[in-house]
């Protein structure tokens, strides 16, 4: 059966899912905010809206699948190092060719990760609840002949970049993952959304194979989600440190609103998408756009423009900062694709993307942490000078509240609250100033006032 039938065949999801329990996980509702159940109910509820209007055809089912199969493989691969594209991929999968100027291992584990997914695809067809044999079965077809596919590994493992140390013998990786299933086995009927969030996370965390643990967790992931009746979620590469962060987060603490706040942006971005191939089976289609060789070149202007703008925040902080404060910078693998910059020129947010988090400290004063992100220009900004539709770059701040992580507040926005450009004038940034005013900037100016701002932040925050 096709990727299309199988989904075509899953269960309506509840448009209010029911409140699922964490009891014997390492994580509690307690340290994850409301808003993650308040945006798990919408998107199933707009699950159930697609159904409901019979938007969610086979030939629909097909094409979005179509679509996304190669971009699937190629993103989850390249989390974990992987250079080859969608098109390489794409090549490697159908023709089984190595791509040249690459290492073959890279095109055997696109190979390997596609028949992963079409297995993944073929167990979402069955109503049975997620097992450790379907893990050790995805993740035979992950490594391939590889030593150690399919089996729990005996041997610790050290996850790089991260201070979690996972269980380090057989027997501690067995009582966990037993623990795991049995918490699958125990909320068969919780959301499709949550399910996924905990069973890749908590995989993540146990670490249980030699290899292969990422690649497996995000094939788990989906799992849920197909067979919950959405459509798959890419995780992708411009997210691969924004990804690892909040792994490292909930390894920590058991918190999951990062984790969650992540894979939720995914699957709306991939709901947002079956919504337009819907709209394109049924006759009307979206023109992204007019001119692609233009649309190339302006995303390469913007992404030059955004690393300058920033190097010289960089710079000005140093001087603010001097030897009796400290900021380090957070950079994301958030450069804009062209796709990225159509859809944020089109007010999609799934174009939207971390760019640098900065956290900013003088001790004895006080500290604050900002977190730069591009997203779609605001109605004020498109309406300035006919400026239109385009990408911009906003900032969020620790939410007092503790509602969220994250919160953007244009007032208490460092300096600047929006900056974009109007290109082809690269020279001058047009600033959205914290009280409204709107302005043309020279990157220096703009980043001389972000600077001043942060400054002045942390010595409030004492």
């Amino acid at each position: 059966m096709s990727p299309a039938g199988t989904v075509a065949s899953m269960a309506v999801p509840n448009t209010e899912p029911p409140t699922v329990s964490l009891r014997g996980t390492p994580y509690s509702l307690e340290a994850t905010s409301d808003w993650v159940l308040d945006e798990v109910s919408k998107l199933h509820s707009r699950v159930s809206l697609l159904r409901a209007e019979g938007k969610l055809t086979e030939a629909t089912l097909r094409a979005y699948f179509g679509d996304k199969r190669f971009e699937q493989v190629a993103e989850s691969n390249a989390i974990e190092g992987s250079p080859l594209d969608v098109g390489e991929t794409r090549l490697a999968i159908e023709r089984g060719m190595t791509i040249p100027g690459h290492d073959a291992a890279y095109s055997q584990d696109a190979v390997n990760l596609s028949a992963a997914l079409e297995r993944m695809v073929e167990l979402a067809r069955s109503a049975t609840t997620t097992t450790n044999e379907d893990v050790k079965d995805l993740h035979s077809l992950v490594l391939g002949g590889s030593p150690g596919a399919g089996l729990f590994r005996s041997e610790p493992v050290v996850i790089s970049g991260s201070q979690h140390v996972p269980p380090s013998n057989w027997a501690d990786v067995m009582s966990a993952m037993e623990y795991w299933e049995r918490w699958s086995l125990d909320n068969s009927q919780a959301p499709a959304l949550l399910r996924a969030v905990v069973l890749h996370t908590w995989l993540t965390h146990i670490h249980p194979f030699a290899d292969g643990n990422g690649r497996t967790s995000r094939a788990v992931m989906n799992l849920e989600l197909v067979r919950g009746g959405f459509p798959s979620v890419i995780i992708r590469r411009k997210d691969r440190l924004r990804y690892y962060d909040a792994l490292a987060e909930s390894d920590s603490g058991g918190d999951l609103e990062l984790i969650s706040g992540l894979i939720l942006q995914r699957a709306e971005d991939a709901l947002h998408d079956l919504e337009r191939v819907a709209s394109a089976q049924q006759g009307y289609d979206r023109v992204r756009a007019e001119f692609r060789q233009a649309q190339i070149r302006r995303t390469a202007i913007w992404n030059d423009a955004v690393r300058l703008l920033f190097s010289l925040v960089e710079n000005e902080l140093d001087g603010v900062f001097g030897e009796s404060g400290h900021v380090s910078t957070r950079w994301y693998d958030a450069v804009l694709t062209v796709d990225d910059y159509v859809a944020l020129a089109e007010g999609d947010s799934s174009g939207n993307s971390w760019l640098v988090r900065f956290d900013a400290e003088v001790p004895g004063v006080g500290h604050d942490r900002f977190l730069a992100w591009t997203g779609y220009r605001s109605y004020e900004m498109r309406d300035w000078n006919g400026i239109g539709g385009g990408p911009a770059i906003f900032w969020s701040i620790p939410d007092p509240t503790g509602y969220r992580k994250w919160l953007r507040d244009d007032a208490s926005s460092p300096g600047v609250a929006e900056m974009t450009l109007q290109l082809p004038d690269i020279d001058q940034w047009v600033a959205r100033m914290p009280n409204g005013e709107i302005k043309r900037l020279r990157p220096s100016a703009v980043a001389g006032h972000v600077a001043q701002a942060m400054a002045s932040s942390v010595s409030a925050s004492r």
